[in-house]
């Protein structure tokens, strides 16, 4: 009983306080683009130069493959969140879509909207 007392009161602890954030910039995010484009060319680049050409490849697909789902505009969205305490974090958000100075609140790696302010907007009308 008391190892399942510990272990939830380690998970507790671990677990990210969900506040009330605001959108500060919304960045475009390329990780799926950089990611394909990584992998395809860290692939190639071990079979025709080895294990340097791996890294070579990898690298350089990488970079490549972000910067083409960018030019095709094709990038997800991420966005720069600001916490109550002052700090900045970037999150990925592909479902969701929010506008600077939008109250939000992060739930581990993810956004979403915060509730009271959808409520105060709706009275406001």
């Amino acid at each position: 009983m008391k190892s399942k007392i510990l272990i939830l009161t380690g998970l507790l602890a671990l677990t990210a306080p969900v506040q009330a954030d605001e959108i500060v910039e919304a960045v475009p995010d390329n990780t799926i683009g950089q990611a394909v484009g990584g992998w395809s060319s860290f692939l190639i680049g071990g079979a025709v130069g080895g294990p340097i050409g791996a890294i070579v490849g990898g690298i350089a697909g990488a970079w490549t493959g972000g910067n083409i789902q960018q030019a095709t505009d094709k990038s997800e969205n991420g966005y720069l969140v600001k916490a109550e305490d002052g700090s900045t974090q970037y999150i990925r958000s592909p479902n969701q879509t929010f506008a600077v100075g939008d109250q939000v609140k992060v739930t581990g790696i993810r956004v979403i909207a915060d509730e009271n302010q959808s409520k105060q907007t709706e009275n406001s009308e």
